[in-house]
């Protein structure tokens, strides 16, 4: 359960993190409402994954 912890301070300690992660969630959401689950899913894990690289890469 450390490392979730250290996920979730990444979130809170990093404004942008937090936005991007937000911005996935609504690109998730449209993709649910056209009927594209897989790729929602996929956009979530893409946005989400690429951010903490990002984030920690550049910190």
């Amino acid at each position: 359960m450390k490392w979730l912890k250290e996920v979730y301070s990444l979130f809170v300690d990093d404004p942008k993190l937090a936005v991007l992660a937000l911005i996935a969630l609504v690109v998730a959401l449209v993709l649910v409402k056209l009927d594209q689950r897989s790729a929602a899913g996929l956009a979530i894990f893409l946005v989400v994954s690429g951010s903490l690289w990002y984030s920690t890469r550049h910190d």
